[in-house]
């Protein structure tokens, strides 16, 4: 009588019969990131602030995608903020402002025109004294975004680069577009500037006067206001008022102007400024 063959030695035959050993199972390589995870993640890394693995995954996001605008805006932010954590006057601080302006520029070009991001592409070109920079930008900050801040800044961009024309021209539309603005101090302090620097002496007293008198109009207004005045904008004006009065103590000291001179003196003293 033949044997009966146990379960076990069935498997084992059917084994052999295959070859005499268990099947080898490949698994496939996992798949590569796709530019969504990787900017993702490095915006997850971004919002916690760890820049520099949140730089390795937008970087990684954009090899795969040069116009993915998502992943390029956060690392302009990561440029950014890793430069206001270096000193002034640090290399890696001016790398980094470089960088972040780099990828804004890249973030222009693609179509994004917002004010935001003239703004931070301005305070860049101011960091990095590049004023031409600084000119262009607040140009297209003005053209784009009509307001009153852009006027203020236009107007300093054409100062830095010693086009007293231009800085004349924005700050007069600046006066008659914004007469109730908090910059109304700053734009007839612009223009009376400028107007000193084209020898128009007598005219620039005109306007320091003009601009004394608005501003001090506004601070009247700001304190009547509901919830009291903001104290930015407050002292602004004040800074304003300060620096205007500087400016005609100088053209009084210069003609002889005596009176003037001592009531110019009499209210820097009141604001706290020994002349």
């Amino acid at each position: 009588m033949k044997a009966l063959r146990t379960p076990v030695a069935v498997l084992l035959l059917a084994a052999a019969g295959c070859g005499g050993g268990p099947e080898k199972v490949t698994v496939p390589p996992p798949a590569p990131p796709t530019k969504e995870a990787l900017y993702a993640e490095g915006h997850r890394l971004y919002q916690t602030q760890q820049l520099d693995s949140a730089e390795s995954r937008l970087l990684g996001a954009l090899r795969l995608d040069s116009t993915y605008a998502d992943p390029l805006a956060d690392l302009a932010g990561v440029y950014y903020d890793r430069a206001m954590r270096s000193p002034e006057g640090n290399a890696a601080r001016r790398e980094d402002l470089r960088r972040s302006s780099a990828a804004l520029v890249r973030l222009e070009r693609a179509g994004r025109d917002d004010a935001e991001l003239y703004e931070r592409l301005c305070e860049i070109s101011v960091a990095l004294g590049d004023e031409r920079a600084f000119l262009r930008w607040a140009k297209k900050n003005a053209e784009r975004y009509p307001f009153e801040r852009q006027y203020y800044n236009l107007g300093l961009a054409y100062y830095g680069v010693e086009d007293w024309q231009g800085c004349i021209r924005t700050q007069k539309e600046a006066i008659q577009k914004f007469p109730d603005s908090p910059y109304i101090g700053s734009y007839h302090r612009q223009l009376g500037r400028a107007y000193m620097k084209v020898d128009r002496d007598q005219t620039a007293e005109r306007t320091f006067t003009a601009g004394l008198a608005a501003a001090d109009r506004k601070l009247a207004a700001l304190k009547k206001a509901p919830g009291g005045s903001s104290p930015a904008d407050a002292r602004r004006l004040t800074d304003d008022k300060v620096a205007m009065l500087q400016s005609l103590r100088k053209l009084h000291q210069v003609y002889g102007a005596q009176d003037k001179l001592r009531g110019v003196e009499e209210q820097l003293k009141a604001l706290g400024y020994t002349p």
